[in-house]
């Protein structure tokens, strides 16, 4: 039996080096963040959930649109680490695992979720961090079993699962990949830029 994993799209953040909410900036025929909801779309998550911060309205209607449910986090401020919080506790409690996705990496593609995934599966326990690798470096999405979340629930400021899995080397299952762009985010205008002359040339 596939393990019972949630999805949760982290798209609270602030977008200060940016200047204006990157997730709603036009990429291709669809915002950045839509990119993201439609590849979480394609995978049967068990549930999902985008945990989200300013302009509220736009990003709701935006979650409406795509058929993803939307949860406002009034402590986005404080960190992604409210982010985090926030989504496990809008989630059911008896899930095998949750996958944790950025809402500014753009180009995530169902066949990583579906890799991510798989391996979960193969571990049959719920205590394994699953993490893709680019070139010897973990990147993100991550998928946290079960046994993580109340240590995920702890977290505080702007730490991620990152200190997690740093702190618990040997739970790590790691997915080799190799192709970067999945792994592109959206931080600066440089690099949204690459996103569009990339998705201009495919």
């Amino acid at each position: 039996m596939m393990p019972r994993v949630g999805a949760a799209i982290l798209a609270a953040g602030t977008a200060s080096r940016m200047g204006r909410q990157k997730l709603l900036l036009p990429l291709g025929d669809q915002p950045v963040l839509g990119h993201v909801f439609t590849t979480v779309r394609q995978i049967p998550f068990a549930e999902t959930v985008a945990v989200i911060g300013e302009p509220r309205q736009e990003l709701t209607a935006l979650g409406s649109q795509y058929g993803i449910r939307t949860v406002y986090n009034s402590e986005r401020l404080s960190g992604q680490a409210s982010s985090i919080a926030t989504a496990i506790t809008h989630l059911p409690g008896d899930l095998d695992g949750i996958l944790f996705l950025p809402g500014d990496q753009p180009l995530i593609s169902v066949d990583l979720l579906q890799a991510l995934l798989m391996r979960f599966s193969q571990g049959a326990d719920n205590q394994q961090i699953v993490v893709p690798s680019y070139k010897m470096q973990y990147r993100s999405p991550v998928l946290f079993g079960s046994a993580w979340l109340p240590e995920l629930l702890l977290l505080t400021g702007d730490r991620g699962g990152r200190a997690i899995i740093g702190s618990n080397p040997q739970a790590a299952a790691v997915v080799e990949w190799q192709e970067e762009a999945p792994f592109w985010d959206t931080d600066t205008w440089e690099e949204y830029l690459r996103l569009v002359q990339y998705l201009h040339k495919k």
